[in-house]
């Protein structure tokens, strides 16, 4: 008989926690003690219900607790671009379930456990650390029966797609995180790298695995909304499902120890870490890729006795029908978006008209005023006769009364002028026409 391992699974389902629990669920090796649910991936309330309907569907007992909806940081993000509208992917559970969480601190009812069996639990962190991080500083003393922490998270060198990456079950409470690492308790840490780049199935395996039986239907169903982003083939990472196996099938996997710490400050979630052989952690570097997916394939078919009722996809499609209508219905409400106006002719600016008029009427005064000063000028000749024939007293009657004509044609203001220079009688008629003009 294959040796049994009490653990507490500490879990945010969220479709990679649901496809773990399944599986440790009916996994004879996993004597599952306790489930604690914690908002990760989708918020508390509806993590904490897919808990209790994974109950209800496989038919199993087994106590479930409500952890701390508040972090230890101040990082509020989820995932429901990953995991769904209800945190199982293409699959709607039913919005009530016959299990129902207890009514019990969690803190309380996870030290409760490992009182019970003191250095025998082992710890399966699916999710952030807040749960356990609350359990450390109720209970000082829980350090000391914890066996270990086997934990899903970290990303020392990234992913493939992303070196810079920060895992989510860490960035989402990097302190609560920082309060593992500081209570020295043995980690197991598997990366986020080992369930993307090394343990992951394709998009045929995927497809294999829904024809293998009713829960191999159901997990496909779950998997439509968790393909990896940003990775040039379609792939879908099995990060939980790495992490819990490492307690049962260890020889599967390659580990380093190391010194960890976490950033939680300015590369908020940012893991680091070097490898020494005293360090308290151990970190995965691989898994046998081949041996670790027959090994899921043979763990699927052991469920095939395993029947599902039809009602329930068809009330799970319904639900989505409704959701999708719901959706339709708000971008109704939208106010339509106008059909953007087509460009007119670029025309000309109005200012530019206004010049335009302005100096068409200022020109036409000064055409007058050229008019007037030709006007003029026979009445300075006219003058300066009349002034030299009256000096000499010799002008002639004809004389006399060709100055009278010359005189008629010229301005009021230049009549007037007593000046006798030239210069001086000239000058006003020219500033009266400037004035003119202006107005």
């Amino acid at each position: 008989m294959k040796k049994k391992y009490k653990v507490i699974i500490d879990t945010d389902p969220g479709v990679d926690d649901a496809t773990a629990l399944i599986f440790a669920m009916h996994d004879p090796q996993f004597d599952i003690k306790l489930i604690t649910t914690n908002a990760g991936n989708i918020h508390m309330e509806k993590a904490t219900r897919n808990a209790c309907f994974l109950l209800d569907l496989f038919n199993k007992d087994i106590p479930v607790v409500e952890g701390y909806d508040e972090r230890l940081g101040t990082n509020t993000e989820h995932a429901y671009h990953m995991h769904g509208a209800e945190g199982l992917g293409g699959f709607w559970p039913p919005y009530e379930t016959k299990h129902k969480p207890i009514k019990a601190d969690c803190a309380d009812a996870m030290y409760e456990v490992l009182k019970k069996y003191p250095h025998e639990v082992t710890i399966l962190e699916l999710g952030s650390h807040t749960n356990l991080a609350m359990l450390l500083r109720k209970y000082p003393d829980s350090k000391n029966l914890i066996k270990n922490v086997i934990m899903m998270g970290g990303s020392l060198s990234g992913i493939r797609t992303n070196p810079n990456h920060h895992s989510f079950n860490i960035r989402t409470d990097a302190p609560a995180f920082k309060e593992t690492v500081n209570s020295r308790i043995p980690v197991v840490m598997c990366p986020s790298r080992i369930g993307r780049d090394v343990a992951y199935f394709d998009e045929a395996q995927v497809a294999a695995i829904s024809k293998v039986n009713e829960v191999g239907k159901f997990l496909a169903l779950t998997f439509e909304t968790y393909w990896e982003p940003d990775y040039p083939e379609k792939i879908l990472s099995t990060c939980d499902l790495s992490a819990i196996y490492y307690l049962t099938h260890k020889n599967l996997y390659k580990t380093k120890n190391a010194f960890i710490d976490v950033d939680i400050e300015v590369n908020v979630g940012r893991t680091v870490g070097h490898f020494d052989r005293k360090g308290h952690f151990k970190v995965v570097q691989d898994v046998k890729r081949h041996k670790f997916q027959k090994m899921i394939f043979s763990k699927l078919r052991e469920m095939d006795g395993i029947k599902f009722d039809a009602k329930m996809f068809e009330e799970s499609q319904q639900r989505e029908a409704e959701y999708q209508q719901k959706v339709l219905a708000e971008i109704n409400k939208q106010p339509a978006k106008k059909p953007a106006a087509k460009k007119a002719p670029a025309k000309k600016a109005p200012t530019k008209k206004v010049e335009k008029t302005e100096i068409k009427k200022t020109t036409e005064p000064a055409a007058k005023s050229t008019s007037t000063t030709k006007k003029t000028a026979p009445a300075k000749k006219t003058v300066a006769k009349k002034t030299e024939t009256a000096a000499k007293k010799t002008a002639t009657k004809a004389t006399t009364k060709k100055t009278a004509e010359t005189k008629t044609p010229v301005t009021k203001k230049t009549a007037a002028t007593k000046s006798t220079s030239t210069a001086k009688k000239t000058a006003p008629a020219k500033k009266t026409v400037a004035k003119k003009t202006t107005k």
